[in-house]
């Protein structure tokens, strides 16, 4: 049933608007601009029915690094929630039933780069009681497994009624609650390679933030995934080809039957950048692995490449054990460079972190712009501040060392995976 804005009832959607009285009846409201967008040069407003959770605005085209959260009007009858952090996590800040905040700015908060709450949200709950994350209890973060319909089970809060199991955006099954624990079993068999599954638990009209699951589908004999660029994406012209392979030495990329490079696979990651640049347009490129004289079945991807208003290299600085954790700090340059135009609003990204990273708390404390995902579930996106400062200047480029803690020492780690920055003008 559509809520009169084209959405499903519940769902979370964006208005345009200036003033506080632009706030719908029964719904917890996110401004993008102090006194309710009145004066500012922002106008969208989020808008959370009674009930409902936003777990990362970015997926309602409110992104926090051009929109922000500035004001907020609570018009329900429960205490509702921010939160620093995508889906329920970081610290929170409680907004009264029937109360307003109109401007953010005023409210302290000590770890973000004003010490303020302006602009810092990320996630919110309208409803006064969070629902706790699923837990995953099989298969085991990181396992590989070469059984097909590997089942996938977990555990949750007993007045949770179902599981909502996801891989990507595809939603895989509703999974009911029985003596807190659920289960899933696909009907068919788990494609080869990396799978990354996501839970929501659901309590009555409330769901929880996601829990993350990465294992992998494999074969007695060579497997490969091609991990990035995703299919169908539009690329820069000097985007790597990655994934992950298994029982393999060596991963060779094709295009129209013409060999175009070679990876080594390092602890069942591999990374490759055919020489030269992609040239503009349609590719369809395909990977094999190889183990001796035994080939993988092949994998293939098709991106655009195209002249990018962004354009991200990395390089490789040191590492070293951190003294607290006894894992592994690794030190990245990662630059990104404008064309013409410049860039005051962006998201930097990467992926394939083994399990158990996370970014280095010492590059957290002094990171000025947002950490929208922190890599504890294997992908790290950053964004730019909102204020439009650190931007990168036509013709020009920013530099950020990034500092990532991963368990323990390994060359595999020497690169980063999925690296990619955009514009969000």
């Amino acid at each position: 049933m559509a809520n009169g804005n084209g959405n499903s009832a519940g769902e979370p959607y964006v208005i345009r608007g200036r003033g506080e009285d632009k706030a719908p009846e029964n719904s917890f409201c996110l401004f993008a601009d102090v006194n309710f967008n009145v004066g500012g040069p922002r106008d969208k407003i989020l808008v959370i029915p009674a009930n409902g959770t936003a777990n990362n605005f970015s997926d309602y085209g409110f992104n926090q690094s051009d929109d922000g959260v500035s004001s907020v009007v609570n018009n329900t009858g429960k205490n509702n929630i921010l939160f620093t952090r995508t889906n329920q996590g970081g610290s929170q800040l409680p907004v009264a039933a029937n109360s307003v905040i109109a401007d953010l700015t005023k409210i302290p908060l000590s770890e973000s780069p004003t010490h303020t709450w302006n602009d810092q949200a990320q996630s919110a709950l309208a409803a006064a009681k969070p629902v706790p994350l699923p837990v995953f209890t099989e298969p085991k973060a990181g396992a590989q497994t070469q059984n097909r319909r590997q089942a996938v089970r977990g555990s949750t809060t007993p007045d949770a009624q179902q599981v909502l199991l996801y891989e990507g955006a595809k939603q895989l099954g509703t999974c009911p609650v029985k003596d807190s624990t659920w289960e899933y079993t696909p009907d068919t068999d788990w494609p080869l390679g990396q799978r990354d599954l996501s839970a929501m638990a659901v309590r009555d009209n409330v769901t929880s933030g996601k829990a993350y699951l990465r294992f992998y589908v494999t074969l007695p004999t060579p497997v490969v995934d091609i991990r990035s660029p995703k299919e169908g994406a539009k690329v820069d012209t000097g985007v790597s080809v990655d994934g992950v392979a298994f029982n393999a030495d060596t991963v060779t990329l094709t295009e129209g039957g013409k060999e175009i490079g070679t990876a080594e696979v390092t602890t069942n990651v591999w990374s490759c950048i055919p020489q030269g640049a992609w040239s503009l347009g349609k590719h369809s490129v395909t990977a094999k692995a190889v183990r001796g004289a035994q080939e993988s079945d092949p994998d293939t991807v098709n991106f655009t490449a195209a002249d990018p208003d962004l354009r991200v290299e990395c390089k490789f600085n040191s590492s070293w054990e951190d003294g607290e954790t006894h894992k592994y700090i690794y030190s990245y340059d990662i630059t990104m460079h404008a064309g013409e135009t410049a860039v005051k609003h962006w998201n930097l990204g990467f992926g394939q972190l083994p399990d158990g990273s996370v970014l280095a708390k010492q590059f957290v404390a002094i990171f000025w712009g947002m950490i929208i995902e922190d890599g504890s579930h294997g992908e790290v996106l950053l964004g730019s501040p909102p204020e439009g400062v650190h931007i990168v200047p036509a013709k020009g480029h920013l530099t950020i060392t990034v500092q990532v803690l991963v368990p323990k020492k390994d060359d595999a780690y020497k690169k980063l995976y999925g690296l990619f920055a955009k514009s969000l003008a």
